[in-house]
């Protein structure tokens, strides 16, 4: 098991070396004599984060070398004993591992569950000891941010909430009768003998607020059945933006036009069945294998983009301060990345997004309505029992695509779906190819620019850039004096 965190060290080392810098995910210390007073700030951010590697008896300055005279026992002890100065306490899991002939500290920090954050300083309490990973570097955390988290302990009921100035006219008669109709076919027993008024009003599709008053339908009954629930909230919709290239920067910086840009209206298994025919049109989209003219694989699978537009509508963040917020679909040549306000939510993290069992909802009442809401087509919203993303990554491992990539923060969730995957030596080249056209648009660029820049991962670029050097077409060029290199064509 030592050998395994050694390796996964290793590699770690090898790619700040590149890049110069420490990563989003490892921090380095060199903890010579004393472990570093700062280290409590990073435990709290991994913990609040995704998770991440630190490393202790590591020198940035001298190019990620070995601390001389490092007592690893020690600082292991150390970096023990600081992990209970934390609330919760920290547990990573924390090894001696040799390297380049001496040892160093090694500790994995777990992600913490929602219902556990803020993990925070004990002694400063969590409005100014909860910190998160920002680039490289730890950011004390904002009090709206540490109010979120918070706020994340109880389950939400902002989806129930009831609606002032809406009225059973704003309900879609069709939707309507259908959620009924599955409803008691369902539940025969429960259902017998009752009006349909009083079936919405327990199904949470009306309410009474205050007493006595007429039925007003809630925000989960609106956005499951309404005619238009934008008459309302005219920002809790989908907006589909339609890019010539793989950047946004083709766009906003060098003054191109979007191929298109459209904002899709209605109730959410009208949102879902429209932005999907929107994508199957721009992407050619489909669920037989075959691209819309025949010619070939489909970029994209339509099971695929339907769970995943479904997921954005049914778990984003419906509290006030995100009403104003969409949904966005944002389409690249070679992505399809959709974005929503709110992060994961109850007992999901990254790592146990894809996991049978696992799934939380913040919009419980929202979430029961659709299972039951016809499409306008037919079937309904919710049939896979809240198995989104195990169905997204089953069906793009068995098309034979590279995995979907997830950004989570406190107040965004994104996916990024790739285009079915090129051959190999197609996909190193139009890596290369990218890099040089940003170089030639800059007199030279670090590994982090150029990732920034092209939204590549760091071994992508230091597998191209190595063939570029090799090719002779790119050099490297020694910024001093910080241990980070950068790139420029070769004159």
């Amino acid at each position: 098991m030592d050998e395994d965190y050694a390796a996964q060290m290793a590699s770690l080392i090898e790619l700040m070396r590149i890049i110069g810098n420490d990563t989003q995910q490892c921090e380095v210390k060199e903890c010579k004599r004393k472990l570093s007073s700062s280290i409590t700030d990073t435990l709290s951010a991994f913990s609040n984060g995704s998770g991440g590697y630190i490393i202790l008896g590591l020198s940035e300055k001298a190019g990620f070398t070995p601390v001389e005279g490092f007592n690893a026992r020690s600082m292991q002890e150390a970096l023990s004993q600081a992990c209970e100065k934390m609330t919760p306490p920290v547990r990573p899991t924390i090894v001696t591992c040799p390297f380049e002939g001496t040892n160093l500290v090694f500790a994995r920090v777990e992600e913490m569950l929602p219902r556990d954050k803020p993990c925070f300083i004990t002694a400063l309490g969590p409005h100014k000891g909860s910190f998160i990973r920002t680039g490289d570097g730890d950011r004390r955390m904002t009090d709206y941010e540490v109010d979120r988290l918070i706020e994340e302990h109880v389950q939400p009921s902002y989806d129930l909430e009831t609606v002032p100035d809406a009225t059973l006219d704003d309900l879609n008669p069709h939707l309507v009768l259908g959620l009924l109709r599955r409803q008691r076919e369902l539940h025969p027993h429960v259902f017998a003998g009752r009006g349909d008024d009083d079936m919405l009003h327990d199904l949470r599709v009306l309410d009474r607020k205050p007493e006595g008053t007429t039925f007003r339908p809630t925000i989960a009954g609106l956005l499951a059945l309404g005619r238009y629930p934008q008459k309302y909230f005219p920002r809790l919709n989908v907006t589909i933006a339609v890019f010539p290239g793989n950047s946004r920067a083709e766009v906003f910086v060098e003054g191109e036009r979007l191929i298109a840009s459209e904002t899709i209206v209605g109730p959410v298994p009208v949102m879902i069945d429209d932005t999907v025919e929107s994508l199957r049109q721009w992407t050619g989209a489909g669920d037989d294998d075959r691209s819309l003219d025949g010619g070939g694989p489909a970029d994209y699978s339509l099971t695929v983009l339907r769970e995943v537009v479904t997921n954005a509508l049914l778990h984003r963040d419906y509290s006030p301060d995100a009403r104003g917020t969409q949904v966005h679909v944002d389409v690249f040549t070679d992505r399809i990345e959709v974005s929503n306000p709110g992060g994961l939510f109850g007992a999901v993290t990254r790592s146990t997004l894809t996991t049978p069992g696992t799934g939380s909802t913040r919009n419980q009442y929202l979430a029961a309505l659709l299972a039951s809401t016809p499409y306008p087509d037919g079937g309904y919203v919710l049939e896979n029992g809240g198995a989104g993303y195990v169905q997204i990554e089953h069906t793009l491992n068995q098309e034979g695509s590279d995995p979907a990539t997830i950004r989570n923060t406190i107040d965004e969730f994104r996916i990024t779906v790739p285009r079915r995957r090129p051959p190999e030596d197609d996909r190193a080249r139009n890596v290369a190819q990218h890099i040089v056209t940003l170089l030639k648009e800059n007199p030279s660029a670090s590994v982090r620019d150029i990732m920034h820049d092209l939204d590549l991962t760091p071994l992508a670029v230091a597998n191209a850039l190595k063939a570029l050097i090799a090719k002779g077409l790119v050099e490297s060029v020694p910024a001093r004096p910080q241990p980070q290199r950068y790139y420029r064509l070769k004159r």
